[in-house]
């Protein structure tokens, strides 16, 4: 009897915590984002995102611009200190109830990378997105960073 409890007391410990769901509509909220507040103000944006249990899509429509499709298959989180993706690769992972995205681009010849941290408030209705986006072009000026970040919050519209 003392062995069944035990084998299902190491069970429970090793389930998989609950999933955050980030799916739905997300709107930006302006006056509490940074992206607004940047030298090119961005006053609308809005994400879309479709979550299962194997990958996550993002559909992000910033301003007038068109919208940038990814999805993103699940995986474990990268060992520190780990390296920005390359251009064409992507990943998405969890740390603790915080979903983390990573996609590598080309933008004019130079391979850029972003990081996108999701996080939900208690009550799920908004949504706080942290991102970082990194110029991978070799080389540093002195006291000039190649990476630029901004907190932006969202609030839910739709399931």
């Amino acid at each position: 009897m003392h062995l069944l409890l035990l084998v299902l007391a190491s069970l429970t410990l090793q389930s998989p915590a609950p999933v955050t769901d980030f799916s739905g509509t997300w709107k930006m909220v302006p006056e509490r984002s940074g992206s607004a507040e940047q030298s090119q103000p961005i006053t609308a944006m809005t994400f879309v995102i479709e979550q299962s249990p194997a990958n996550i899509r993002l559909d992000m429509t910033s301003g007038h611009d068109k919208t940038i499709s990814a999805s993103y298959p699940f995986g474990p989180a990268p060992k520190p200190p780990a390296d920005p993706v390359g251009a064409g690769e992507q990943r998405a992972y969890w740390q603790g109830n915080k979903l983390t995205v990573e996609r590598g681009g080309t933008i004019s010849g130079q391979t850029v990378s972003s990081r996108q941290t999701l996080s939900l408030s208690a009550d799920r209705s908004e949504m706080t997105v942290e991102r970082v986006v990194i110029v991978q072009h070799g080389y540093t000026l002195r006291g000039t960073p190649n990476y630029a970040t901004v907190k932006d919050v969202f609030v839910r519209v739709s399931q």
